[in-house]
């Protein structure tokens, strides 16, 4: 019985040194200096979500001019590139053909109107003689169809030259409204073929911007629908440039292949710089929503990751995240941070997670528009 005690109070002993005897070990305490850090807060931002289309810019009138006469072009007057004004002569086609056809039916004409002028004196006459019972009905008859044919034989002849000298209309090409000569396709001994363009007459003070939409997106789009037409930096201008536009016309008909719709945009060429054939974007605002921007320099990133750091009890704490779409100096945070949180912008001196930090300002970190 004493052995079982003694045995008992030893163990108990143990226990109780094993628990209160020894000391809890401390955590090193940071003697550094705070890095003195400029931060802001994060506040949600309404922003639009816009949709963008691959566009084409094309001339507000265009015209290919072509000839309903088949004959040899005898003098070309323009260049591509060049302005031309509204009725001024870009191209002349042979009209010896066309001439000679007109002396033809010329003579045709004088042919029939001495056949009519013959005709109409030999009605009136029996008309005459009718009237006075010397003539008989059937004669009557008779000359008065002799009249009636030489007649339309007269109208005939006299429309077939009103087509011949339509036709010389057709000789002498002009152009349809004032513009630049685009394109040119003959050259002077070529042989001018009906139906066939001799030359395109493009007009770019104003300009029309064609995408082609998505039937799953093209219920969204109506006429009037205000939208930004983007032009890509070139040689001309060194950054985008965004015009205001509305949209001119939906085409209700998609493409058999694509399946796509065109949808159509006017806009006026103020200072000519945009030229027919450019690409162009077309950018339409579809929704609003609240988004978390912050600024692009707040953000870093390690590898493949993005992160970025937050202040909160004056120390700095490590935060990775997701980002999302660009708004100019600013980009979306998807994930990872939350509004209303202060993240620092700015700092003298390189961070480590939970560091001590001195804020020495603070602001909204909004502001994307």
């Amino acid at each position: 019985m004493r052995r079982t005690l003694y045995l008992f109070l030893m163990v108990a002993a143990g226990w109780m040194t094993g628990c209160g005897g020894g000391e809890t070990p401390k955590v090193a305490e940071d003697n550094s200096a705070p890095v003195p850090v400029k931060t802001s807060q994060v506040v949600a931002e309404t922003t639009e979500e816009p949709i963008i289309y691959s566009a084409t810019v094309e001339a507000g009138d265009r015209a290919e001019i072509g000839t309903k006469v088949m004959g040899r072009i005898t003098g070309v007057y323009v260049k591509e590139g060049d302005y031309v004004n509204a009725g001024q002569l870009l191209v002349k086609i042979s009209s010896n053909d066309i001439d000679a056809k007109l002396g033809q039916i010329e003579a045709q004409i004088a042919a029939a109107t001495a056949n009519f002028e013959n005709a109409e004196k030999n009605y009136n006459r029996f008309e005459a003689l009718y009237a006075k019972k010397a003539a008989t009905e059937k004669e009557m008859d008779d000359v008065r169809l002799a009249y009636e044919s030489a007649k339309a034989q007269k109208k005939a002849a006299e429309e077939m030259k009103n087509e011949v000298e339509e036709l010389l209309h057709y000789v002498r090409i002009t152009a349809p409204f004032g513009g630049v000569v685009a394109d040119k396709f003959v050259d002077e001994g070529d042989l001018a073929t009906p139906g066939m363009p001799v030359v395109v007459v493009e007009r770019a003070s104003k300009l029309k911007v064609t995408a082609s939409v998505p039937e799953s997106e093209i219920g969204f789009l109506s006429v009037g629908m205000p939208v930004k037409v983007i032009m890509p930096a070139n040689s001309v201008s060194k950054e985008d440039l965004a015009y205001d536009a509305k949209i001119s016309q939906v085409v209700p008909s998609a493409d058999a292949m694509s399946h796509q719709f065109k949808v159509k945009v006017d806009m006026p060429n103020v200072d000519g710089s945009i030229k027919p054939g450019m690409f162009a974007r077309i950018a339409i605002s579809k929704t609003k929503q609240k988004t978390l921007l912050v600024p692009k320099s707040a953000v870093f990133s390690r590898g493949q990751l993005e992160g970025i750091f937050i202040v909160s009890d004056n120390r700095a704490n490590l935060r990775w995240i997701r980002t999302g779409r660009e708004f100019g100096e600013y980009v979306e945070v998807l994930s990872g941070l939350d509004s209303g949180e202060m993240i620092v912008l700015e700092k003298d001196a390189p961070l480590r997670d939970v560091q001590k930090v001195k804020v020495v300002n603070q602001q909204n970190a909004g502001g994307a528009q």
